[in-house]
């Protein structure tokens, strides 16, 4: 089973100061340079940790255009965790099924460690996921529309083996909605952003559909799709 990716970063940077643009584009040149500025942790977590760090904690809230869910101080700095929590078809909080990013910064409030929590992993194997953000050195700039992506000709193909559909569910419980599209089997889980202040002009962003392709045969999951506060996310688990 080769599990390949595409992996696009859906920030619409039309409004972005030309400082918070120039720290992106500094990080993707980094990204060329896998070794030399990032080092990855991966349990049943993941954690990206950034040698030379060049975002600042600012540049989250421009890019998700919201707060995260807490804010602590650390002996080294600062942490901000943003919550996920599972809802249901009728916005209710399943307990217990949500997921975080956990972003710790220095005393200069620049990004040095992301951590993917365990939930969020379920979903994402951690050496498809290393591939993909090492990959994304190939992305190319359109520096016209201010968008950052990955062509699909160029993602990262490993072998792996995927999740299934009772690994999942193990993991998730029952899905809000379940679909066909394309002969797959499609589960979407539903998730609510814990915020105390999205911008009012992007209050979608308070709802995380995730949705979850399954061969019917194999009950493999072959596809995962969902906009994570600005972070698109597509991923295609496909048999060469």
């Amino acid at each position: 089973m080769r599990l390949s990716r595409f992996l696009l970063l859906g920030l619409v940077l039309t409004s972005l100061s030309a400082c918070v643009w120039l720290r992106l584009l500094e990080l993707k040149n980094q990204l060329s340079n896998f070794d030399e500025n990032f080092t990855t942790e991966a349990s049943d977590h993941f954690t990206l940790v950034f040698k030379n760090p060049v975002l600042i904690n600012d540049d989250f809230v421009t890019l998700a255009k919201l707060q995260p869910t807490i804010k602590e101080s650390t002996p080294t700095g600062s942490r901000w965790i943003q919550a996920f929590h599972k809802i249901d078809g009728k916005g209710k909080i399943q307990p217990g099924i949500e997921f975080f990013f956990t972003l710790d910064f220095d005393q200069d409030d620049r990004l040095t460690r992301w951590d993917f929590s365990k939930l969020f992993m379920t979903m994402v194997p951690a050496q498809f996921f290393e591939d993909s953000i090492r990959s994304l050195a190939k992305g190319k700039v359109d520096e016209a529309n201010h968008r950052f992506k990955v062509d699909p000709k160029d993602r990262a193909k490993i072998s792996v083996k995927p999740p299934t559909l009772q690994q999942i569910k193990e993991a998730m419980g029952e899905p809000v909605e379940k679909t066909k599209e394309d002969g797959k089997n499609v589960y979407v889980y539903r998730f609510l952003v814990d915020s105390p202040w999205i911008d009012p002009d992007h209050q979608d962003r308070r709802i995380t559909n995730v949705s979850l392709y399954f061969d019917p045969k194999t009950d493999e999951l072959t596809r995962m799709g969902g906009r994570f506060i600005g972070l698109k996310i597509n991923i295609n688990l496909v048999k060469d």
